[in-house]
């Protein structure tokens, strides 16, 4: 495989949630497999934690997650600091925290970036609980500052769980909302417009994955509405025997997902995050339909890195020993391990990675 300049590469952790300590190397595919409260979904809110630092809306995160006791291994009894270092690309970020027991809120204690072609700490300046990338306060690198500072931006978690009638991307929404695949594909109507305006090549292969797991689908039908200037647009869709659009609304769940992943992965790479977290994007999702996701996420990992977790045997048949992350827990404490393709070529010549996860044989299955 071929590596992207911003992927992430390294990742250590301290003191977070289940996380007493993780050092963990990290590839174009992670896939986290582990039993329930193992730990996956802990290591994938780190980024969603990230995201909101980067943006300076980390309090009101924190306190909308219950306070920072919540975030300390254990609780602040427990651990009295937490630490977060990733290598991305050619930069690093690290952070440290403190917590505020009189506010139940987060104090930075260190916060630095660096880059691999100097041993300098270019420090950051954190100010009233928020990151020094939005305090105000002069980095002592501007630029180096921006190249990490971009990338944890862009630590979205996407989750398209939500397909019930009052889902976001079944709403009308503002045709100038074309900016960016939101988190939870409730944009995705003036976002298909726009690829299918603009780059009408991936478009049409948004078009095509679709069919292929729904034979009945044959096209988005996407017409603003309103007057120029404050248009609106609805997800709609033609069936291959009817002329007359249906609501996204009749859409079964497992191809409303479908379409809101493929439109995910098969938009422009210059368009995507360099790093795509998903949490269990198998959800739904008809056994065919997981192949073809299978297909759509190695193809994209060329250019673009991926993490996800996933409970299904099925969706991990698909992926190689070093695509793999396992999850355990021992008396609370979440462990992670890569897995190596040596250790495992005898059962590989019968059995999938899935089918050698079900069988316990890599462990990250439930203690009984």
């Amino acid at each position: 495989m071929t590596e992207k300049s911003k992927n992430l590469k390294h990742i250590k952790i301290e003191g977070f949630k289940s996380i007493a300590k993780l050092d963990l190397p990290m590839e174009n595919i992670n896939i986290l497999i582990g039993a329930n409260g193992a730990g996956k979904t802990n290591l994938i809110s780190l980024f969603t934690f990230l995201s909101h630092l980067s943006q300076g809306k980390l309090k009101n995160y924190v306190l909308s997650e219950g306070g920072a006791e919540r975030f300390f291994h254990f609780g602040t009894r427990h651990t009295s600091q937490m630490m977060f270092d990733l290598k991305v690309g050619v930069n690093g970020y690290h952070v440290e925290f403190l917590p505020n027991l009189d506010d139940d809120t987060l104090v930075f204690s260190k916060e630095y970036c660096t880059i691999t072609t100097s041993s300098r700490q270019w420090s950051l300046y954190p100010k009233k609980g928020e990151s020094g990338f939005v305090s105000g306060e002069q980095a002592d690198s501007e630029p180096v500052k921006k190249y990490t500072q971009e990338f944890l931006e862009k630590c979205r978690v996407y989750h398209f769980h939500d397909t019930s009638n009052q889902a976001r991307f079944k709403k009308t929404n503002k045709l100038v909302n074309d900016y960016y695949l939101e988190k939870d594909a409730a944009n995705i109507a003036p976002f298909l417009y726009y690829l299918k305006t603009s780059e009408r090549e991936h478009y049409q292969q948004i078009v095509s994955a679709t069919q292929t797991v729904a034979p009945f689908f044959h096209d988005f039908y996407l017409q603003p509405s309103g007057e120029e200037g404050d248009e609106n647009i609805l997800l709609r869709w033609v069936h291959t025997e009817h002329d007359t659009p249906f609501s996204a609304n009749v859409l079964s769940d497992g191809t409303a997902r479908f379409i809101c992943l493929a439109t995910l992965f098969l938009q422009p790479a210059s368009d995507r995050p360099d790093t795509i977290i998903l949490d269990e994007p198998e959800l739904g999702l008809h056994p065919a339909a997981l192949a073809v996701l299978a297909d759509i996420i190695q193809v994209a990992s060329r250019e673009t890195q991926v993490i996800c977790s996933t409970q299904s045997v099925e969706f991990a048949n698909f992926f190689a020993p070093e695509d793999f992350i396992v999850v355990d827990a021992e008396e609370g404490v979440s462990t992670f391990r890569r897995l190596e393709k040596e250790s495992l070529e005898q059962w590989l010549e019968e059995y999938g990675m899935g089918d050698i996860w079900a069988k316990n044989l890599i462990g990250g299955r439930p203690a009984w």
